[in-house]
């Protein structure tokens, strides 16, 4: 088929919307490599690879998913690239749909040629997460998968990844399918108890039905507390690293991170906002992702920019997860004691959330840290001469488990929308097990199971997939 024999680009296939009939392509692979992917999926896919090709339809009907190496040619005639081509079929694909996928040479002119000649031939770019929400509704795969592959793609640690793929797997929807069968046949029963309420049927009876429910809204529970460590396994532990002026904070912010992030001077009040960065760190076989912020050195201050510094300091260290609290070992000032203790009284003393670093190892111990002592653990390093780093970087992970620990096969909720859709459900539970009535009962587990479905992708509202799948990366 010749470029001039293609389709017209039908009604209804303008590319507005996800529910769009259109034909979509994106890069599907990261640029500046010596190679790119590029995604196509819909009816008018097979017919831009053979425009762009030259080869019959027939040539790869019968290469369907076999690597073929084509030369590819824009509207002008003219050469611009040779690739690798595959073809899918539908639906023996990822979307669903008709899909090609070529892996052309990383070159931006040849992606970007190749991105104009699908404009020609009626073929639009995806929007996010396009290709996944087709995946959807098509039937390929269950809304909570494609929510999986998107955290899989931004997992930054071996526990998230592993989260991810336990949940691409369908593990999670098994969990929560078999909760929202044991609902409806709650339901049910309750309708059938209306019918039979001036007889003795114990099965049907409210208080044996009530009981029955309080094992679900049990396992929702669980779910819904899960979600504290699965945001914190997918995005990370909040650190703070507080002290006074010129403590070292940077210095050890830099050093943990192997470059230099902060700036790092001997003049007390450098840091004035907040440097943030995220960093992984393992140890025996434990991945923690960690969101560092360098913060300005806390003291009293009659310059108020240094005054906003201090403020977003404390601020930040009383949202983090954990306080790393920074100080100078050869600093023995009664002052700097007294602004040591002022520090813990004003953030309310939170031993659970604090770990000490005890910085400069390399100059004369004046015994600063002694505040400390007993209130929390340190770690002692110098990052002039390197020392002690790497044991600071293991305890931090150490002192992290509690917050990213997890059993194996333990389905763990990652996602806020998700974690909402529990609790509004085992909002709707307890307004059952409070009913006085069978009808209510039932009504009130019905709102349980419909606050249930963007869980389990049931009939979820258009607007609600927009929305989930607009957060996805382009191209996938």
């Amino acid at each position: 088929m010749s470029r001039r024999q293609l389709p017209e680009y039908g009604a209804g296939a303008d590319g507005s919307g996800y529910f769009s009939d259109a034909t979509i392509s994106a890069l599907a692979s990261g640029l500046g490599g010596a190679l790119s992917v590029v995604r196509l999926s819909g009816a008018r896919a097979l017919d831009a690879l053979v425009a762009l090709s030259g080869k019959r339809e027939s040539f790869f009907l019968a290469k369907e998913r076999e690597a073929c190496l084509v030369t590819l040619r824009g509207c002008d005639g003219l050469v611009f690239d040779q690739a690798m081509a595959l073809y899918f079929k539908g639906p023996r694909s990822f979307t669903g749909e008709d899909v090609v996928e070529f892996q052309i040479h990383g070159s931006p002119y040849i992606l970007s040629r190749l991105f104009q000649e699908f404009k020609n031939l009626g073929v639009r770019q995806a929007l996010p997460g396009e290709f996944s929400f087709r995946a959807v509704k098509n039937g390929k795969m269950t809304l909570n998968q494609a929510q999986a592959v998107a955290d899989l793609i931004a997992s930054s640690n071996r526990t998230a990844a592993e989260v991810a793929l336990e949940k691409l797997s369908g593990a999670q929807n098994h969990l929560l399918s078999r909760i929202a069968e044991q609902l409806r046949h709650l339901a049910v029963l309750a309708e059938v108890g209306i019918d039979f309420s001036d007889q003795d049927v114990e099965e049907v009876s409210l208080p044996v039905l009530k009981k029955r429910v309080l094992g679900a809204k049990g396992e929702l529970s669980v779910l819904g507390k899960s979600f504290e460590r699965g945001a914190r396994i997918q995005d990370g532990i909040s650190v703070s690293l507080l002290g006074l002026p010129n403590a070292g904070k940077s210095s050890f912010f830099n050093a943990l991170l192997g470059e230099d992030r902060s700036i790092v001077s001997s003049i007390a009040g450098t840091t004035r906002d907040i440097v943030k960065e995220r960093l992984v760190l393992e140890e025996a076989g434990v991945s923690v992702t960690f969101r560092l912020a360098d913060t300005a050195g806390v003291r009293d201050s009659d310059d108020v920019i240094e005054r906003v510094g201090v403020e977003r300091a404390l601020a930040a260290a009383r949202a983090s997860d954990l306080i790393l609290w920074v100080v100078d070992g050869s600093d023995g000032s009664p002052q700097a004691q007294r602004s040591l203790e002022s520090q813990w009284e004003a953030l309310g003393a939170p031993r659970e959330k604090s770990f000490g670093i005890q910085t400069k190892t390399d100059l004369p111990d004046e015994g600063t840290v002694s505040f400390f002592v007993g209130k929390m653990d340190f770690a002692l390093c110098s990052a002039n001469t390197g020392e002690g780093i790497h044991d600071a970087a293991t305890a931090l992970v150490r002192v992290s488990k509690k917050w990213v620990g997890r059993n194996q096969g333990e389905v763990i909720l990652t996602r806020e929308e998700d974690q909402r859709a529990v609790e509004d459900c085992i909002a709707h539970l307890d307004r059952a097990l409070s009913a006085t009535e069978e009808d209510l009962f039932a009504a009130d587990l019905r709102q349980a199971l419909r606050a249930m479905t963007s869980l389990i992708g049931e009939t979820v509202p258009d607007d609600i997939l927009g929305a989930i799948f607009s957060g996805f990366c382009i191209g996938k």
